[in-house]
């Protein structure tokens, strides 16, 4: 068994990603938040996020069922939650990420709560799934990809091209180019 990993903060593009490159390599793709709920694994509602609570344990007996469903067969897994997949069982992890403008826009088009889109781009800007991601898998297997402006299928072709000629990863860092321009603050919450 071998598992592409698609993670990265909400509004990246992780499912519809996945979705297409899935559809070109012929592989299952599994939700992680699907996962999770027909698991049972939300314990509560957060109401001022506007979204279920993960019971993270509940979910890795979860993710381990499944990959003991499918031992024979390679998968795509896709959510936020992908450095609970065991890393023994991965082939790449791909960090989706967006420039923090773009994400914003995203999250406000979907009508998330203002408290979760600065949440969201907070974390985007700081890079929290990239930083979890490397911690996890290890720095050779996260690629990260800049989806801002491109289709999931553009997406999906740049995980492909990685996948069939690795080369050495790209980390991105909103913050430094932020600052760099001057308008980090436009994106972090003061202390």
């Amino acid at each position: 068994m071998s598992i592409i990993v698609v993670g990265g903060t909400p509004g990246t593009g992780k499912t519809e990603v996945a979705r297409e490159l899935g559809s070109i390599l012929s592989k299952r793709v599994v939700s992680l938040g699907e996962l999770a709920r027909e698991a049972g694994c939300i314990t509560e509602y957060d109401e001022e996020r506007d979204s279920g609570v993960i019971d993270e344990d509940c979910l890795v007996e979860a993710i381990m069922d499944l990959l003991d469903t499918y031992k024979d067969e390679d998968l795509i897994i896709e959510g936020h939650y992908v450095d609970l997949v065991p890393a023994s069982k991965v082939r790449m992890a791909f960090i989706l990420r967006t420039h923090p403008e773009t994400l914003r826009e995203r999250l406000r088009e979907r009508e998330y709560p203002q408290a979760k889109i600065r949440e969201n781009v907070e974390a985007e800007v700081v890079g929290v799934c990239q930083m979890d991601a490397i911690e996890v898998f290890g720095e050779e297997l996260v690629v990260e990809v800049d989806t801002t402006g491109l289709s999931p299928k553009d997406v999906a072709r740049n995980i492909l091209q990685s996948l069939e000629s690795p080369t050495a990863p790209r980390r991105i860092d909103w913050m430094e180019m932020l600052e760099k321009e001057g308008r980090l603050d436009d994106f972090l919450e003061p202390m």
